[in-house]
């Protein structure tokens, strides 16, 4: 035998263990280090955003107060509520409320306004700042269901625009603030003043308590779950998010950024790892090229050359392959060597399977009832001292009953022979029973040549006589033969008499479904079945049931092209 090479797995093994730690280790750590400074800038983006929330809630707290304290502490307001005339003190007193009120919001951001309404006088300051929301404000005046929910910082909804909004009720007049969200957005926008990669890389958003987009209007079908820090927004651009919801109102305050201008900040992976990745990539090809010219190529000449064997063709061997390794020379000499063995395994198994199985056909077509030998012989002797010419026709018809019996040894006869041999049977039980039941076999010609299992019919026949036969009246026997098909015959044989008692038909049933063999079930009628199964398989029907108004039936549906193989 050739000499052959060895596979130079250790050259490979060496260069990956090195090689490939290596560079795992610097692209892990340069992942982790990217992955830790995203995480740092979404905290970051975090706390920016609880700062800014921080500081609107102080605003709220203060705005409210500041107004809780005025109202308390200056008469004015309760003057021009009392006021039965606009006299000069009334517009005096209107003239200080006016500067009072909007000297509250002059240090704040976010467009907040400052409103007293009184609706006896029909008074309202500031009503020209936002008519929506001063409009709202009456509504809920004279409505007067809905005030006390509006007595802490809440969101309403005035037409399309979302306001932050308090209202407090002094019996004859009511004060409060309000601001959109539009303006606090903006005003965010505006001082943060921190843009990346370029205008619109950072933003604002005010949600509500679901998490549903108020502010911008151009967000507004979006929807924000808070536990996640990732969207896509309508023009399919991705921002990681942070947010986080007021102590004072019912709204929260989220900050994005761009994904893009996020990740452009992160560290990149160095240089170093990248050459470090080239060289493995080069490393790894020329791996590939040597795995497929040594190992790729062999094995899939080796699967060409089993699924040629898998098709049937167990003479295939494979043959040697000039450039392969010493390992997959060694594997081919080991296959073909168990090919040989198999072969010569199977065709041993199948000898002698197919041994076995002639024995057991042969058993069961040879199978001869003691019965009818016994009731024949007697028959004969009962004939022998008064009528020769009887005797004689029954020693005949006894004869070629027995010589077909014998002779039988092949799997297969044709039709007309099996008929022939169950008409000499039916004249030999015509004999014993000459007023018990008449028969009749009927068989197209061109079908007697037709090849069947040898001793099927006899078997249901003798049934009919020995269990069917009505006393005292002829019972009538037939044996039909139908072609239905091009290859599949119908034999039939039926009678008019006592037909199948309903433990039988059960007996039937379980040994046809269930292989279990009871005393109801007789040995011609198990052993027919057992051939017609040892013969064909699955690919025949056995029918047995009884006719109306009496008699039984037997139906066997044969298919010549699909014989079993034993």
């Amino acid at each position: 035998m050739k000499e052959r090479i060895s596979l130079n797995v250790r050259l490979f093994l060496v260069t990956m263990c090195i090689a490939v730690p290596v560079i795992a280790a610097l692209l892990f750590t340069g992942i982790r280090e990217r992955e830790s400074a995203r995480n740092e800038k979404i905290n970051q983006l975090q706390s920016d955003v609880e700062i800014e929330m921080s500081g609107i809630d102080t605003q709220l707290k203060f705005l409210r107060n500041s107004l809780i304290n005025l109202v308390m502490d200056d008469g004015d307001f309760r003057h021009i509520a009392s006021a039965k005339e606009k006299d000069s003190e009334f517009w005096l007193a209107n003239q200080r409320v006016l500067e009072k009120i909007n000297s509250q919001t002059a240090d704040m951001d976010s467009g907040f306004t400052v409103f007293v309404y009184y609706p006896e006088n029909d008074v309202f300051y500031n009503y020209m700042k936002d008519i929506q929301v001063s409009d709202f404000v009456k509504e809920q005046v004279q409505s007067k269901d809905y005030i006390s929910r509006f007595s802490q910082w809440s969101t309403v909804w005035c037409g399309e625009k979302a306001y932050l909004f308090f209202m407090l009720d002094y019996n004859n007049y009511y004060i409060g603030a309000w601001s959109s969200y539009e303006n606090i957005a903006a005003d965010l926008q505006q001082s943060s003043g921190n843009f990346q990669d370029g205008e619109g890389a950072e933003k604002y958003l005010i949600c509500d308590e679901n998490g549903q987009v108020m502010v911008p209007d151009e967000e507004k079908e979006a929807w924000l779950f808070f536990g996640e820090n990732l969207y896509k927004d309508q023009e399919q651009d991705s921002w990681y998010y942070a947010g986080t919801i007021s102590e004072l109102a019912d709204f929260y305050l989220v900050k994005e950024i761009k994904k893009q201008a996020l990740e452009s900040q992160l560290p990149a992976v160095g240089g170093e790892i990248a050459g470090l990745a080239a060289v493995f990539l080069l490393l790894f090809a020329v791996y590939g090229i040597c795995l497929y010219l040594w190992i790729l190529t062999p094995m899939a000449y080796l699967q060409k050359s089993m699924d040629i064997i898998q098709k049937g063709d167990l003479d295939y061997r494979i043959p040697e392959l000039s450039n392969c390794s010493r390992e997959f020379d060694a594997v081919i000499q080991e296959f073909n060597f168990l090919m040989d063995h198999i072969k010569n395994l199977k065709i041993q198994i199948y000898e002698d399977r197919l041994a076995g199985k002639e024995t057991e056909l042969q058993y069961l077509s040879r199978q001869i009832q003691p019965h009818f030998i016994l009731n024949t012989l007697n028959t004969i002797y009962n004939y022998s001292e008064n009528d020769v010419k009887t005797t004689k026709q029954l020693i005949r018809l006894t004869s070629g009953y027995y010589r077909y019996v014998v002779n039988v040894n092949s799997r297969y006869v044709q039709l007309g022979q099996e008929l022939e041999h169950i008409q000499d049977y039916l004249r030999l039980q015509k004999m014993r029973y000459p007023n018990g039941f008449d028969y009749e076999v009927n068989c197209e010609a061109a079908m007697k040549i037709v090849p069947i299992p040898p001793f099927i019919i006899e078997s249901f026949v003798g049934n009919a006589i020995k269990h069917g036969l009505k006393p005292g009246e002829l019972t009538k026997i037939e044996v039909n033969v139908k072609q239905l098909e091009e290859f599949q015959i119908l034999i039939q044989v039926k009678d008019n008499g006592i037909g199948f008692s309903d433990d039988s038909l059960d007996a039937v049933e379980e040994f046809l479904e269930k292989g279990i063999v009871s005393e109801e079930l007789g040995v011609g009628i198990r052993n027919s079945v057992a051939r017609l199964k040892l013969i064909y398989g699955d690919k025949y029907v056995i029918h047995i049931y009884n006719q109306e108004p009496s008699g039984a039936v037997v139906d066997i549906l044969l298919d010549l092209q699909k014989q079993k193989e034993i």
